[in-house]
């Protein structure tokens, strides 16, 4: 008996049971690689942790393709270029070199934005009024000297994400 054939036999309710437990089964089953999934989204920012396979990476993607919000996706998957995300698509070998990535590159970035901060507070004597900065920075000099120390000094040992381009059915050969 072919499953058309026998799924035309059950009725709308058993037939809502088979959706429910195969889209359950569809969506948790795991295929040996991991999916970092950062979603942005109306102002609020997260990561969708439970990404096992990628048909279910393809089907979150698709909720958030531009309209409703974006995926930035890392993975160590070798057929990422087959995703189709309006979002950043990466290749990375290990989620240890991602997260070394991370804090490496947290740490570069905030560097600059800190001395930004500490050098409008301390110049804001020779700005107009309204153009001052109204807090102190949280971090001070020695703070950004030390995060500076720690840039110089830090294991560039990882593996760094590479971009995917997605490859569209049209343009394959």
């Amino acid at each position: 008996m072919k499953i058309d054939d026998f799924l035309k036999n059950l009725s709308m309710e058993e037939l809502l049971e088979v959706q429910s437990k195969s889209s359950s089964i569809i969506h948790n089953f795991k295929d040996g690689y991991f999916y970092i999934c950062k979603v942005r989204s109306y102002g609020r920012n997260w990561r969708a942790w439970d990404i096992y396979n990628f048909n279910a990476l393809q089907e979150l993607c698709y909720q958030y393709y531009g309209e409703e919000g974006i995926v930035d996706v890392y993975s160590n998957n070798p057929d990422l270029s087959k995703l189709d995300n309006y979002g950043v698509v990466m290749f990375v070998p290990s989620v240890e070199d991602h997260q070394i990535w991370m804090e490496y590159t947290y740490l570069k970035n905030s560097i600059p934005e800190y001395e930004n901060e500490l050098k409008a507070w301390e110049e804001r004597e020779n700005v107009p009024f309204r153009e001052r900065p109204y807090f102190a920075p949280l971090h001070t000099r020695e703070d950004i000297d030390e995060q500076i120390l720690k840039l110089e000094n830090f294991d560039m040992s990882f593996i760094a994400p590479v971009s995917v381009k997605y490859v569209h059915k049209d343009e394959e050969e």
